[in-house]
């Protein structure tokens, strides 16, 4: 997720990072406004993001590669709006969400009668709603080998029959795919037809993941403090060591985690500056005493924090917060995932009980 304004940030860095040539091109190419949502100044980002423009132009088929929560969706959305189809259908079809009894006849349609509950009319499918225009098929390495199949007859031909129909039915439909897994993997495994791959693989767009691109947690931070602010009219900012405990995360659920952590901060203060204190604990969980330490104080400087002490307050807090949301001290232990002995030893030190 970049925003025109941020994505030159930084970029003579990491010129060593790119391609020949590469800083040079992105800085001459502007990516224009339909990848404002894509917030982000690292090269490899900033690659995916000028690669998906260029594959825009034409019909050619997409498949985009990267964890949950890397922006996939938001990518592809961008994509369909910089092509010559932005003004027709954008159909987002999650091949994951979709019952495997059930993807065919939602992808393709199906005749009357062709299945018990059908409705006697038929029914029309996704490929349908998306004529001339883009089909998302997201997650598509979960789809299954059958419907695999009917894919790859559509991406060769622009033909499918519906589920229980013997005529064949043509549609003018450019295909975006994504995935979070391994195709080659699921190829050797007999997951995935390898046909098929070699058809989507056609310009396949790489998004790293957010722990790689560390460099931006900051920009996509200030990027929802400003959707956050202008919903409850309030500017919020993290203060220096509140970044830091960011920045020393691993985040699993890439920009989609940061994001709900940034909402919590901004619902858990009532300050405009947001400091550790207000961020979920979980984040606390991986750092050891002398990661914190590091995270929280600013290097060069004397005891900024008393770890001790901090850690004691972040524990208050925390067991408070539990308490007034818990329905009762069973909830709340399960909630803190700490034993009845321990929570009412904390009880007792902190005068909570």
């Amino acid at each position: 997720m970049a925003g025109n304004d941020t994505r030159k940030a930084d970029g003579s860095k990491h010129k060593a990072l790119d391609p020949p040539g590469f800083e040079e091109t992105f800085l001459t190419e502007k990516l224009g406004p339909e990848f404002d949502e894509l917030i982000g100044a690292n090269p490899s980002f900033l690659k995916a993001l000028l690669t998906a423009k260029r594959a825009a132009k034409s019909d050619i088929s997409v498949l985009i590669i990267g964890e949950s929560g890397t922006g996939k969706e938001i990518l592809a959305r961008a994509i369909q709006q910089t092509s010559g189809r932005k003004n027709k259908p954008l159909v987002d079809v999650n091949c994951a969400a979709i019952p495997d009894s059930l993807i065919e006849s939602e992808l393709f349609g199906y005749e009357k009668g062709a299945f018990t509950g059908a409705r006697t009319e038929g029914r029309k499918g996704y490929f349908d709603e998306a004529h001339e225009g883009t089909i998302l098929l997201d997650e598509i390495g979960d789809s299954s080998l059958s419907v695999q199949a009917k894919l790859l007859r559509v991406l060769e031909s622009g033909v499918f029959k519906r589920v229980g129909g013997t005529k064949n039915v043509k549609v003018d439909v450019r295909i975006i795919s994504s995935t979070n897994q391994d195709l080659a993997g699921l190829i050797e495994l007999k997951k995935f037809r390898e046909d098929l791959f070699f058809r989507l693989n056609t310009f396949t767009i790489p998004l790293p993941p957010l722990r790689e691109r560390s460099e931006d947690i900051p920009l996509l931070v200030d990027y929802f403090l400003k959707q956050s602010g202008s919903r409850e009219k309030q500017k919020y900012r993290f203060s220096p060591a509140a970044l830091k405990i960011l920045d020393a995360y691993h985040w699993p659920g890439n920009i989609r985690e940061l994001k709900g952590v940034v909402s919590y901060a901004v619902n858990m203060t009532q300050l405009p500056v947001i400091d550790p204190g207000s961020l979920p604990n979980f984040l606390f969980s991986g750092l050891d005493a002398t990661q914190y330490r590091e995270s929280v104080v600013a290097p060069g400087t004397s005891a900024a924090y008393n770890l001790a002490e901090s850690v004691r307050d972040l524990e208050r807090k925390l067991i408070g917060e539990v308490l007034t949301i818990a329905a009762n001290k069973s909830e709340a232990i399960k909630m803190l995932g700490i034993s009845r002995r321990t929570f009412y030893l904390k009880l007792k030190e902190y005068g909570l009980g």
